[in-house]
């Protein structure tokens, strides 16, 4: 378990970096039916197929970060029939491959940064009009945003409505204040039933660190809602 937020406040920078990898290597609940969306590469996701999250119509799907492999989206559409949402504020359209793509980004405020669009996960769901609907899957590959990003969207409520987030999660070699804050962001995500049920290590963002332990800075963490 991860500590409360008075605990990690005593931990040395060593036990914030440490505890921060162990939780990222760790499975916490079981998920029997794994299947792989899109393609085996960096665009490809997986899903959990268990009773309870295989997605049926009328699914919906919101996928964050598309970069240059809209595979995942496409699939889940194929696939399940799900109404996908793709979003990426960085990727030059049009996207004729996707049914619905936004040139936007997820972010804790909503404006514009460097000339482009970003919304709160809140106000995405009310322009798109989608407050009275759940979100089957909540995909996000955005790049060291989604620590901000779900922060916002857990003090909005907004995660009461999804039932699985595959995400990446990005970490710099070394800083307490940011594993202090991602540790208590995961432990928030705890606290609203959200367990890991598959690990995935990238090992292009590998590094040895100050121990000359080898880490990696981006790890694909598979949650899921348990009841």
């Amino acid at each position: 378990d991860i500590p409360s937020p008075g605990e990690l406040n005593k931990k040395s920078d060593t036990e914030l970096e440490d505890l921060y990898h162990a939780f990222m290597n760790q499975v916490q609940v079981k998920c029997n039916r794994i299947v792989r969306v899109g393609s085996l590469g960096d665009g490809g996701w997986n899903i959990c197929l268990d009773d309870g999250y295989y997605p049926t119509k009328p699914c919906l799907v919101y996928s964050f970060g598309i970069g240059g492999d809209s595979s995942f989206g496409v699939q889940m559409h194929k696939t399940f029939g799900c109404e996908v949402h793709s979003f990426d504020p960085f990727v030059k359209g049009p996207h004729r491959e996707l049914s619905h793509y936004h040139a936007i980004g997820l972010g804790d405020k909503t404006g514009t940064y460097k000339g482009r669009k970003f919304m709160t996960l809140l106000d995405i769901r009310r322009h798109l009009n989608h407050m009275n609907k759940d979100i089957c899957i909540l995909k996000m590959d955005i790049e060291g945003s989604e620590w901000s990003s779900l922060k916002k969207a857990m003090s909005d409520g907004e995660l009461d409505h999804v039932k699985q987030i595959p995400l990446e999660f990005h970490s710099p070699a070394k800083g307490a204040k940011f594993f202090r804050n991602a540790l208590n962001t995961i432990k928030k995500l705890m606290d609203l039933n959200f367990r890991v049920y598959l690990v995935d290590r990238n090992n292009a963002c590998r590094y040895k660190n100050d121990r000359n332990i080898q880490l990696t800075k981006c790890y694909n963490i598979y949650f899921i809602k348990v009841s």
